[in-house]
């Protein structure tokens, strides 16, 4: 009897994780507030980002802008993450470039392209075996010799053909109506669902179906972190980011040829 309630334990203990997944969403190359980000999400097991993160034409990022914010991705020690709208506006010649020297897998489960995306990635933490998906759509521009496909119909691909997995996470760069729909859809539920796209700041999880949806907002305003267990996700958190540095503004050359251009002064 003593033997069978120590079998029990140490199955019961065996078979218990906990996973600390650290994210962030929509950064748009903020490159003065990257510092700040990586202090925070370093000492987790999985760091996740929801896409739009390497480019912003509201602050006239540029191809050195977009370079900057992979690499440092790949320093800080990101996991995944899945490609946004904004990417795609880097257009297929630079953003192929950039992928091609990503040292991270970027989801676009749902992009047929000849680009080195992944359609998913499964990564293992502390003995368990994780499933990551990742799906984009509203707003992204697509270019010749592109297809984007059906979130849904993608993902349903994907949990059909992946290998076995104790955990599943779903990466959506998708308006937030959308990804609820997406999210009372899915016959297989997420243990957690990352959003990106409309810049919200989840300070609790949006759950839909027993699917928590989290966001942290924009240009690193934050950073979300959520304990994920055999039981589903146990805590969640959204950790406010100090913003000591502005964002850069347009060049004054810009400005200048902009108010030329208002008053129809020709050079």
């Amino acid at each position: 009897m003593v033997w069978l309630l120590l079998l029990a334990i140490v199955s019961f203990s065996g078979g218990a994780w906990e996973i600390t997944v650290a994210f962030t969403t929509d950064l748009h190359a903020s490159l003065p507030r990257f510092p700040a980000l990586e202090e925070l999400l370093r000492g987790a097991d999985l760091i996740l980002d929801g896409g739009d993160t390497w480019e912003d034409p509201r602050h006239f990022t540029d191809a050195f802008a977009a370079w900057e914010a992979m690499r440092w991705m790949a320093k800080t020690g990101y996991s995944a993450m899945v490609l946004g709208n904004h990417e795609t506006y880097l257009g297929p010649r630079l953003l192929g470039r950039i992928l091609g020297e990503a040292l991270f897998p970027v989801l676009a489960t749902n992009l047929r392209a000849d680009f080195p995306t992944q359609r998913w990635v499964l990564l293992e933490r502390k003995g368990v075996r994780i499933l990551l998906v990742g799906v984009l759509w509203d707003l992204a521009m697509v270019w010749p010799g592109w297809e984007i496909r059906d979130p849904l119909a993608a993902i349903l691909e994907v949990l059909r053909d992946a290998p076995e997995h104790d955990l599943f996470i779903l990466l959506g760069h998708l308006d937030t109506e959308r990804a609820k729909k997406l999210a009372e859809a899915l016959p297989v539920k997420p243990a957690l669902f990352i959003l990106g796209h409309d810049h919200k700041m989840y300070e609790e999880p949006l759950w839909v179906q027993g699917v928590p949806i989290v966001q942290a907002g924009s240009f690193g305003k934050a950073v979300g972190f959520a304990v994920l267990s055999d039981r589903g996700l146990q805590s969640y958190r959204l950790v406010k980011v100090p913003q000591p540095a502005t964002l850069p503004g347009p060049p004054p050359w810009l400005l200048a040829l902009l108010i030329l251009f208002l008053f129809g002064i020709r050079l």
